[in-house]
């Protein structure tokens, strides 16, 4: 078992009061980069010759059927057999134009993604200065811990589901190659800049259309799913909690029966920070 943890502002006590946490759209994380590796091309060349070779008989065909009235007055088998000499050239001007398909293709495709799907996204840390700053209001939040093994983080509906369990962030300085065709390629969910290493990120993505409450907000609405209560094994207040703040989680804490309660606290002889249980 791993515990993996979310850090949370504290305006989101809700998140604790409803045990719902929020499945975030790829288009409203703060990295733009997220779900969009480099899409080099519609299909490997291997895929284009492929299609070509496999279907080249009917693709003749219905190029025909749109002549119209020039069929009329020259004979059919005279067209398709010019057609046919042109085979071999028609995966190389199928690639010509895929730079133009995929150019009107990406925004289509980002509208799909931030439709249809979110992300929830915990770490393998719980004492990052970085991350306790940049999503805790500057220690004044919580984080809480999760059961990496609860069945919340395995909700796959079949064998080849590519959704519904967790997923450990790789980190590369590149942007990932792939084809539009290879969409099912972990390199979609789950590859980042090494500029965000120091997360140590593992994620879960779900179908929205799942989600236990919908919130409707511009671009993109608040969609919210449920945990049970035993997924929580942490709860740990920021070293700057306002003290309604630490009020608030220890009364909420309650409901979490398998939850430690803890307190951050600075560590005096070095940049860290040590957790103190607190004594409910």
């Amino acid at each position: 078992m791993k515990v993996l943890y979310k850090y949370l502002s504290p305006d989101l006590l809700k998140v604790l009061q409803d045990r719902r946490l929020r499945f975030t759209q790829p288009g409203d994380f703060n990295d733009p980069f997220e779900f969009r590796p480099q899409i080099q091309a519609a299909a490997s060349d291997q895929e284009v010759r492929t299609y070509v070779e496999n279907n080249f008989e009917r693709l003749v065909e219905q190029e025909l059927i749109q002549y119209g009235a020039l069929v009329q007055s020259i004979p059919r088998q005279v067209l398709k057999d010019l057609l046919l000499s042109q085979r071999a050239k028609l995966p190389e001007l199928f690639n010509m134009l895929q730079p133009e398909v995929l150019q009107k293709l990406s925004p289509a495709l980002d509208g799909l993604l931030n439709h249809n799907v979110g992300v929830l996204c915990l770490s393998e840390v719980r004492d990052s200065l970085l991350m306790w700053g940049h999503y805790t209001n500057n220690h004044k939040g919580f984080v809480i811990g999760f059961d990496s093994d609860h069945p919340f983080f395995s909700k796959r509906r079949s064998e080849h589901d590519e959704f519904g369990f967790l997923r450990k962030v790789e980190y590369q300085t590149q942007r990932p190659q792939v084809t539009l065709s290879d969409t099912s390629s972990p390199v979609w969910f789950q590859t980042k800049s090494s500029h965000w290493a120091y997360e140590k990120e593992w994620r879960i993505v779900r179908v929205l259309s799942e989600a236990t409450q919908r919130i409707d907000r511009s671009p993109f609405p608040i969609c919210l799913f449920e945990f049970p209560p035993d997924a929580a094994l942490e709860i740990i207040v920021g070293m700057r909690a306002d003290p309604s703040t630490v009020q608030a989680i220890q009364s909420l804490s309650a409901a979490f029966p398998k939850a430690g309660l803890f307190n951050a606290r600075e560590v005096a002889s070095e940049y860290g920070l040590k957790f103190e249980s607190f004594i409910r």
